[in-house]
């Protein structure tokens, strides 16, 4: 296979921002309010469950011509092999933000790779939304695509924001098309013209829900 997946995340326009939910007086509340923006990306749901915290968003297609967005990551077996992971997102910590991220990010300076992470893309088309989920397993980790994971302090983390990349005006017959290990088909770009290309949309940050009492 030759590059890697991509991560597809998509949305027209500059990066949407959202006033975050309001918490109740007493705490907080189990689930946070579903967003009230006029962006092109929404979260719709945020919740946690027993082990992990759960979050459902939108993406809603603008303008005049299709976007393709970089919401689609995958895995790497030590054998090579990739797997198309549709709850996984980038994960860190930022001044007690916990940040998702769904997006083609660029390799460090410090770190030498043969192929560099591109996530799968979906295409969004102008008024046409799509859907999806994060999962992120609790306790929470950091996963950064060349960087080693590190469990992060819940306790230290107020709220989320998610962040997700695109690639307005990339000619479809730029992709490559690959399937995963179980021949579930992806789409994605070469990483030089992508990196330049991508664009974001973001919302947050939300205030985190109240966890469930075990």
């Amino acid at each position: 296979m030759a590059c890697i997946l991509p991560c597809i995340l998509v949305v027209l326009g500059a990066c949407a921002r959202s006033q975050p939910a309001t918490t109740q007086a007493e705490g907080k509340k189990p689930m946070a309010e579903v967003q009230d923006s006029s962006g092109p990306l929404r979260v719709t749901e945020l919740r946690f469950t027993q082990d992990a915290l759960v979050l459902r968003y939108s993406l809603h297609g603008e303008g005049k011509a299709p976007v393709w967005v970089l919401d689609q990551l995958y895995s790497t077996s030590r054998a090579g092999y990739y797997h198309l992971e549709p709850e996984r997102a980038y994960v860190e910590a930022r001044d007690g933000v916990l940040l998702l991220t769904r997006a083609l990010l660029p390799v460090p300076d410090d770190v030498e790779v043969e192929s560099p992470e591109v996530p799968c893309v979906r295409k969004l088309s102008p008024g046409e939304s799509l859907t999806g989920e994060i999962r992120v397993p609790l306790p929470p980790r950091e996963d950064q695509p060349y960087r080693d994971e590190r469990v992060l302090d819940l306790a230290s983390l107020h709220s989320v924001t998610l962040r997700i990349g695109y690639l307005p005006e990339m000619p479809e017959q730029e992709l490559h098309d690959t399937k995963d290990d179980e021949g579930r088909p992806c789409r994605y770009p070469s990483f030089g013209p992508a990196i330049t290309r991508q664009r974001f949309v973001e919302v947050g940050p939300l205030p985190l829900p109240a966890r469930p009492t075990p």
